[in-house]
């Protein structure tokens, strides 16, 4: 079993170097009215394709060689946090530093429905044994061909490495390789046998970096920027210019940060390949994107380092599935069939209501059209807000004479007929009595401070569904060496 094992991960290491991107599919995309995420369990057996950090936070590709159609496969990205167990019976028995890109692991846990991507409760990887194996992570201090050794140093210690008919090699792109391949300086991870009648004995020996050359990237990350500017060819491709905000798990230092930090201007292509969703269920497209959109994109680095999406999640957008905008209308133009409203619990706080032939308008209970709207007329839109640009396409607008909460505010705080300002307290009320969840409620004039706090919330759903052409392998954080 453990000389299958090997062979399995050293097939999916030259599988990851050669094979086309697939993505996990968006399972529920099209629900557009949906106003909240929508996660379920799953668990799987796969390859790991993608090692891009061991510190955690982080995030994997795993390829899963059976959910594809036609008996395909998909790649899976899956965010790992410091709640995810390495190992079964509630306890840990492996640690990423020694997992090798190509290890077959099982993961359980649950995938978001609009993106793919999948947070992981438990990972158990099937490629070590915690009985027959332990890892090495270091530099190659000396090379003895004679011998058959490598001496590894690493936080101090050095440790001198046999290679025997049965070690497995890689050093990207030469697969399987020699001793005679690695080179003093290289940055290896290395695979022990335990108990063998040969002392450290090497299972499997992966060069990871040569110099400022890194042999086994992680291209394919998953980051939040905001949107700067859009350059849509209309042909379903084009350009994002965004800034980069706080990732966790782009980490400054970092030698597999293909993308950047915080702050950082980048370019980002989309193609016809790239999938565009809302905050919550729902596709969008780019021309439904305005500057200062809050973005969660996951992306691939080419070799000429630029970013091409996969995936880009438009969080300022997003469905509103009941109506609960309580506004007042200053602004009538049928021309361009727009309203300029105004909150009413906040003052100079105006948003743009659209609408179109498909809006339905309801007054006073009665079906009506946008013609028996007037100035100074209260009401509650339903429809999909963008809380970056204060916009709403609505495809239902009500109005009456008089709305209970108003009245109840002007009883109780002898407020006059055009009061503009009510509670919090008699809002949630309102909402409370016209049977809507009070949890999913956002005014008009709170959905901008909304947009943002959620887009802070959403930071572990990161990553997305894309992966790779190219395997990858990383070490460990070691307090005397860089990450790799």
């Amino acid at each position: 079993m453990t000389h299958l094992l090997a062979k399995r991960s050293l097939l999916a290491l030259c599988l990851g170097l050669t094979m086309s991107l697939s993505f996990a599919p968006l399972v529920h995309a099209e629900e557009d009215d949906a106003t909240e995420e929508s996660t379920e369990s799953i668990s799987f057996v796969g390859q790991l394709i993608e090692l891009s950090s061991t510190d955690v936070p982080t995030t994997i590709v795993v390829r899963d060689p059976d959910a594809g159609e036609d008996g395909g496969w998909v790649d899976y990205t899956v965010d790992i946090d410091s709640e995810t167990m390495f190992g079964s019976n509630d306890r840990n028995t492996s640690v990423m530093s020694d997992w090798i890109t190509g290890d077959w692991l099982v993961v359980v846990g649950s995938v978001n429905e609009n993106t793919g991507v999948v947070t992981a409760d438990q990972i158990i990887n099937q490629s070590i044994n915690p009985f027959q194996h332990r890892g090495l992570n270091g530099w190659i201090t000396e090379i003895n061909e004679d011998d058959s050794t490598m001496t590894v140093q690493w936080g101090g210690e050095v440790h001198v490495v046999a290679v025997t008919s049965n070690t497995r090699m890689v050093v990207p792109p030469t697969n399987p390789a020699a001793l005679s391949d690695f080179e003093v300086g290289d940055r290896v991870r290395v695979r022990l046998i335990k108990d063998s009648t040969t002392e450290n004995e090497a299972r499997i020996i992966v060069a990871l970096r040569r110099g400022d050359e890194i042999f086994l990237k992680a291209r394919t990350r998953g980051f939040w920027a905001e949107l700067n500017e859009i350059d849509d060819n209309g042909d379903g491709t084009g350009t994002i210019a965004v800034t980069l905000a706080a990732n966790p798990h782009l980490r400054e230092g970092d030698v597999n940060n293909l993308v950047g930090v915080e702050g950082d201007e980048e370019v980002v292509y989309f193609d016809e390949d790239t999938k565009f969703v809302r905050r919550f269920m729902g596709t969008t497209s780019p021309d439904e994107f305005v500057e200062g959109d809050i973005l969660f994109i996951v992306g691939r680095v080419g070799d000429d380092e630029t970013i091409t999406a996969r995936l880009i999640k438009d969080t300022s957008i997003w469905q509103k599935g009941v109506a609960r905008h309580l506004s007042e209308i200053t602004e009538i133009d049928t021309d361009e069939n727009t309203l300029t409203v105004e909150g009413v619990r906040c003052g100079d706080c105006y948003w743009t209501v659209t609408y179109t032939d498909e809006t339905t308008f309801t007054i006073n209970g009665e079906e009506g059209d946008e013609s028996d709207l007037e100035v100074g007329d209260k009401i509650r839109v339903v429809g999909t807000a963008n809380g970056a640009n204060k916009t709403i396409a609505a495809t239902s607008i009500i109005t009456r004479d008089s709305f209970r909460v108003l009245d109840r505010l002007r009883d109780e705080l002898d407020l006059d007929e055009d009061a503009e300002e009510v509670t919090d307290e008699a809002e949630d009320e309102d909402a409370e009595e016209s049977n809507e969840d009070e949890d999913e409620s956002d005014e008009i004039e709170d959905a901008d401070e909304s947009d943002e706090d959620e887009a802070e919330d959403e930071d572990d759903d990161s990553a997305d569904d894309a992966s790779d052409d190219d395997a990858d392998a990383s070490d460990d954080t070691d307090e005397e060496d860089e990450t790799v």
